[in-house]
């Protein structure tokens, strides 16, 4: 038992930082000029999220692989656990194992990913949202995600908007973890 808690903690030390050096390497990839308060998803991800542990799918419903904006958005309406955008870590996709994806925080502020079969994922690293600002921009850029381009409507791009003026006072969960 002891070697198998070791060797978690290591394999989420050492996640915690691949996803964080993929971050860091996604930050240059700028969308914006330097007005901008994030000049890329990646910096507002940096600037204001989280990492957090993989955790099995605490529901008997199928996930849904290849709709996680979707998929996320449904379960947050439909359970009341928090919408989260950011990155996931799954090293066996090489040479590209980080990506961006939407995930749920549960109540308990563990992960349940609705598009990631359960084993996957290395981790996470992304910012939970309150449902307000959830609904209301996925609502204005017609579109699941929040932040980042979803593959269902690549029209809506990235939300300039918000990448450019910042994340308002009301974006955040009211239970996102400290940093």
């Amino acid at each position: 038992m002891n070697d198998e808690r070791t060797s978690t903690t290591h394999d989420l030390a050492r996640a915690r930082q691949e996803l964080t050096e993929w971050v860091d390497k996604y930050r240059q990839l700028r969308i914006g000029d330097s007005s901008w308060v994030h000049r890329s998803f990646a910096d507002l991800v940096a600037e204001h999220g989280s990492f957090f542990p993989p955790a099995r799918w605490p529901l008997n419903d199928p996930q849904q692989p290849g709709h996680c904006f979707k998929a996320a958005r449904e379960y947050a309406e439909r359970t009341g656990w928090a919408y989260v955008e950011g990155f996931a870590l799954v090293p066996s996709l090489v040479p590209f194992s980080a990506f961006e994806h939407a995930w749920c925080l549960t109540d308990e502020g563990l992960v349940a990913d609705p598009a990631l079969p359960d084993g996957l994922a290395a981790g996470y690293y992304g910012v939970p949202l309150s449902d307000d600002f959830r609904r209301e921009q996925q609502h204005l850029r017609k579109t699941d995600a929040v932040f980042t381009s979803d593959p269902s409507n690549p029209l809506a791009g990235y939300n300039d908007l918000v990448l450019r003026t910042g994340l308002p006072h009301h974006a955040l969960a009211p239970s996102a973890p400290a940093r």
